[in-house]
């Protein structure tokens, strides 16, 4: 998750950030830009505590009648790991307490795909019509381009496109295109993990 932090806090993607005091700096070369340092110090904790599963590993195997060679590594990663994940689990609580969600700019890099997004739904719609995956994806997969290099509207396309037309009514069409269908386990999700 502090990696996807780290992704979406990215100036040109700026989809959400970590808390962001008035005052406070954040890259030294480049003034514009709000560093995400909670989610960057958990990526880094992260491979220290991955580096001691290394250990943890090396001390399975144990010789003839167990010896004590992996207790002198125990001593050193059990609480160390501990320790560490504690402190990650309270800062990372703090980092998604405050976290700082642009849904304006979630909508605004959606649309930046000129509908894209839905070339999946286009391709599942067409299988489920009895098109193999190989040629929905050939009828597919051209469009997609065109659309990327022309920036031009995906779902138009594919509306103007003879042989999806002459397959998919008017509704099959605009469901493809419809964005509540990414959504419809959302409400689920955030149950599921207590955020109701």
């Amino acid at each position: 998750m502090a990696v996807e932090i780290r992704h979406l806090q990215k100036s040109e993607t700026r989809e959400a950030e970590e808390f962001f005091s008035k005052g406070q700096k954040g890259s030294s070369a480049m003034p514009h830009k709000r560093n995400p340092i909670g989610s960057e110090n958990m990526t880094g904790m992260a491979r220290v505590i991955r580096g001691h599963v290394i250990t943890a590993f090396e001390n399975v195997p144990l010789w003839h009648e167990r010896d004590i060679s992996h207790s002198s590594a125990e001593r050193i990663i059990l609480p160390d790991t501990t320790i560490a994940l504690d402190y990650m689990l309270n800062r990372f609580t703090n980092i998604l307490d405050n976290l700082v969600v642009y849904e304006d700019q979630m909508i605004d890099n959606i649309q930046r795909t000129y509908g894209l997004i839905f070339s999946q739904r286009v391709l599942l719609t067409l299988i489920e019509q009895g098109f193999s995956r190989e040629k929905a994806y050939d009828l597919v997969q051209p469009l997609a381009m065109q659309a990327w290099e022309e920036k031009r509207s995906f779902p138009e396309l594919v509306k103007a496109n003879e042989e999806i037309q002459s397959t998919l009514t008017q509704e099959e069409l605009a469901s493809c295109f419809d964005l509540t269908y990414h959504l419809k386990s959302v409400d689920m999700i955030f149950e599921r993990i207590g955020l109701n």
